[in-house]
């Protein structure tokens, strides 16, 4: 299977090697070929503007994970559900499946690297749940195999007691391994 990621930093896999990004721990542990395109620092805006760049007929499936720079950057979200949609419905037209991946929320530490202020953690973490319980009821309307990354982290990390983040944002490599194994999970890997 050929699957074509789009994303940001999440499914980039920033601050890790590139053989411990979630995507090409999926690779090495399955028959489906990524082609990873996720970069840093985007937003759902950007991911619209992406979708022109690619031949999606050439592809078997599909996904995508945005939002998170949009929330810590302040963006409302209405528009990024707009978009999301835009995405969705641009791959659903090739009648293939969609996977729709669900971003984690951010931690405290992430004040100190810089990705948003101490007292707006919590503002962009409700705006991250808001946005989740949304991708969940979207992705059962229309039907796309949702991967919820969020919950996956946060079941993980209470079941070690460990900390899977790099930075209060990303995932150390630890907690990459736990989103691919969501991914493979379903994927029915």
């Amino acid at each position: 299977m050929k699957l074509l990621c789009l994303g940001d930093s999440l499914t980039y896999g920033f601050d890790v090697r590139p053989d411990q990004s979630w995507t090409a721990l999926v690779s090495a542990k399955s028959h489906i070929h990524i082609d990873n395109e996720g970069q840093c620092g985007d937003t759902t805006t950007g991911m619209v503007y992406r979708l022109h760049q690619f031949d999606l007929s050439r592809y078997d499936a599909f996904f995508i994970m945005g939002g998170s720079n949009d929330i810590l950057l302040g963006g409302e979200l209405e528009k990024i559900c707009q978009n999301m949609r835009t995405i969705v419905t641009t791959f659903k037209e090739q009648g293939k499946p969609v996977y729709l991946g669900i971003p984690p929320l951010t931690k405290m530490e992430s004040a100190m690297y810089g990705w948003q202020n101490a007292s707006d953690v919590e503002k962009h973490n409700d705006g991250l749940r808001q946005y989740r319980q949304w991708l969940l009821s979207y992705g059962k309307e229309t039907e796309c195999i949702v991967i919820d990354f969020y919950e996956a982290l946060l079941k993980a990390e209470r079941r070690t007691g460990r900390n899977l983040y790099a930075d209060g944002v990303h995932p150390n490599a630890e907690g990459y391994a736990v989103l691919a194994g969501a991914v493979l999970k379903a994927m029915g890997c």
